[in-house]
Formats: C-alpha cells, sequence, structure tokens
C-alpha cells in the first residue's frame, strides 16, 4: 500500500455490492435494535469509511492477500473508539474489504466478520 498519511488525498468508492451490503446491514440493526441501534452503526460506518480515507494504512488494515489480490480489510471495531462516546457500538462484527489503486480506494464488500471472504468478494 503505497499510502503517507497527510501526503496522499484518497477518492473513497463503494462499490454496488458494498452499498447493498450497507443497506443490508442497517436495515438488519434497526430490526434487532432500533433506530438508536441503526443510528450508531451508521455513524460507526461513517467514521470507519472517513479514516480509511484519510490513512488505508492505519493501524487495523491487514493485507489479505489469501482473499485476493492486494485486498485489504478494516474491522469497524478498529474506529469504534473514535464515535461519540454515546454512540459506541458494544460489539461490531463487520469489516470493510478493499483495495487501493493508486489515489482511489475502491471497497468492495462490508462483510460480517464470521462470513466467508473468498466466496463473497467475486
Amino acid at each position: 500500500m503505497p499510502a503517507k498519511l497527510g501526503l496522499t488525498s484518497y477518492t473513497l468508492v463503494l462499490s454496488a455490492a458494498a452499498q447493498q451490503d450497507i443497506s443490508r446491514i442497517l436495515e438488519w440493526t434497526q430490526d434487532a435494535f432500533g433506530d438508536s441501534g441503526r443510528a450508531r452503526y451508521e455513524n460507526l460506518i461513517s467514521t470507519t469509511l472517513i479514516d480509511l480515507r484519510a490513512d488505508p494504512t492505519r493501524a487495523g488494515v491487514r493485507q489479505r492477500d489469501d482473499i485476493g489480490k492486494s485486498v485489504c480489510t478494516y474491522h469497524l471495531v478498529s474506529s469504534r473508539k473514535r464515535t461519540d462516546a454515546n454512540k459506541h457500538v458494544a460489539k461490531p462484527r463487520h469489516l470493510v474489504l478493499f483495495r487501493v489503486k493508486k489515489n482511489v480506494i475502491e471497497v468492495a464488500r462490508l462483510l460480517h466478520d464470521a462470513m466467508d471472504f473468498v466466496q463473497h468478494l467475486v
């Protein structure tokens, strides 16, 4: 990953699958935890994407060539402490799967950490 904080400006692009993942995650969270739960998880997803855009090499990013060429993962829990104290998600269970190409962060999926990533990245 050819990035250094402060030296490069990144564009974040969400695939159609990633956009659907976010919608499904938020719908499920709404059903399970209500409006406040959905708002907390939505805030965490937003914070995570902002953090990645600022530095796709930040602590918590893992290179995952076992999943696919140049694929990285970043667990939402890594950005949890950056949300407002009253908006913390107790146990986030999703990861962002992405690639960095030049100045573009391509977010492929947001998947539950128990899923088979290879199967869902295709």
